[in-house]
């Protein structure tokens, strides 16, 4: 076993290092569709405690103790890792409160709050810790896997096979034509790949270079047409349009462009032109462009599910209804595949003051994790948050969350500055060592600051 310079065993990071690429690989490529059809009950109904996490979620809370058993003293890791940021630490403390209420009080399932919402905690202050190959290792399996999902999702677009059933509440769907790949739901794939689109749109990641970069692009945009989310589309598009408009600007301002980057653009242009023109009459838009003239009651559904309200008291309303009269309501009301907005859901799940409470804290967790990324994740996030208004989303189980973050920590980190240090060389001008990087290329960062 080689040790380095410091003591510390290599073997130890190089395991750390392949948990957390493990970890990433299975959030992006074993969706709970595919947890389903492998027998691992994981949103069905009832089953086995044990299968109620996604096993993505075992890994994380598992190297998060290695970590702490490494650091020497587990306790005392474990508290540093939560009070290097009082954000996080209030989100922790917000999130143990509607945790305890939502079990005791609503009776709902403990899965939905801890692989939601503690596993991005837990992944925030693991990849505090991981050195910069580790990150490359993570950022190329993402860069990969989310290709991979886009080709799975327009071969069963264009085929009608699917790789997993395409199950919803526990209902197995069978009359809707929308790819679910990797990632599973039909609108958690299409918003997860709207955020990997914005993020590459905005510069991110380090791997992706010239034309590799306009082809994963062009890739993806044709893959949210399989995915049939109009929300994420439509969204794309008008925030694609305003990156245009402002390189048109900085164009006609007098910014510089290469001459290169000119000259594929206007052999691209009508080659794009053409192209989408051939695929319109070849019907590949035909059944996306259907979902806005039908979509089989799912627009009147958000309308119907604010009639929810009306069968509680202010009190339940405050406080959290009793779940056995929502779900009759929602029978009721035939609101088949659940209430359509995650701000409605978790109002109506967990009370409207403890929703207010959470979210709250949500926002603290936001800026501890934006503290460590470009400001421009803003906009990935408001497009995460505005999308999720129209489904489901993360009020209840879900693993998107997470992949946000690690996302957003991985393709657009903080600008590493060189920081000088106090004793600096003045004659040699030598810095220390670039702030949230590791002292050495990819060691394992000690300390969870």
């Amino acid at each position: 076993m080689i040790s380095h310079a410091n003591g510390q065993p290599r073997l130890y990071d190089g395991s750390i290092g392949f948990i957390a690429v493990l970890i990433v690989a299975l959030m992006l490529s074993v969706s709970p569709m595919a947890l389903n059809a492998l027998g691992w009950n994981y949103d069905g109904l009832g089953g086995a405690g044990p299968t109620r996490f996604h096993p993505a979620s075992y890994l994380t809370v598992l190297l998060f103790i290695f970590i702490a058993l490494r650091d020497g003293n587990p306790l005392a890791s474990a508290i540093s890792a939560l009070g290097y940021d009082f954000r996080l630490a209030l989100f922790a403390i917000v999130w143990v409160v509607v945790f305890y209420h939502g079990v005791k009080n609503q009776e709902l399932p403990a899965a939905g709050l801890i692989d939601t919402f503690l596993m991005p905690m837990l992944m925030l202050m693991i990849f505090r810790r991981l050195g910069d190959i580790t990150r490359t290792r993570i950022e190329a399996a993402m860069h990969a896997l989310l290709a991979i999902n886009a080709v799975l999702g327009l071969a069963e677009f264009l085929t009608g096979l699917r790789l997993t059933p395409y199950i919803a509440g526990g209902i197995l769907i069978t009359d809707d034509w929308r790819s679910t790949a990797l990632l599973g739901h039909p609108l958690g794939n299409a918003l997860m790949t709207g955020c990997y689109i914005m993020m590459l749109l905005m510069g991110g990641g380090t791997l992706l270079h010239g034309r590799t970069r306009y082809a994963i692009l062009g890739l993806q945009f044709s893959a949210q047409v399989a995915f049939g989310g109009r929300a994420s589309i439509v969204l794309l598009i008008l925030f694609a349009g305003v990156i245009l408009m402002i390189g048109l600007f900085r164009f006609l301002a007098g910014a510089r462009i290469p001459l290169k980057n000119i000259a594929i653009i206007g052999v691209l242009l009508p080659v794009l032109i053409l192209g989408l023109g051939g695929l319109y009459e070849l019907g590949f838009f035909d059944k996306f462009i259907m979902r806005f003239v039908e979509d089989k009651g799912s627009a009147n559904a958000r309308i119907v599910m604010f009639e929810l309200f009306r069968g509680f008291t202010w009190t339940e309303l405050l406080l959290g209804p009793p779940q056995v009269n929502l779900n009759y309501y929602v029978h009721v009301h035939k609101l088949e595949f659940g209430i359509e907005s995650v701000w409605i859901a978790f109002s109506l799940y967990y009370g409207i003051l403890p929703a207010i409470l959470f979210f709250t804290g949500l926002l603290f967790f936001l800026f501890a994790v934006m503290a460590r990324c470009q400001k421009r994740g803003w906009l990935v996030i408001g497009y995460f948050f505005l999308v999720n208004t129209t489904f489901l989303g993360i009020a209840g189980k879900s693993i998107n969350f997470t992949n946000l973050i690690m996302m957003l920590l991985v393709l657009l980190p903080a600008i590493r500055l060189p920081q000088r240090v106090p004793n600096q060389d003045r004659a040699t001008g030598e810095f220390g060592a670039p702030r949230f990087a590791s002292t050495v290329p990819g060691q394992f960062n000690r300390g969870w600051r």
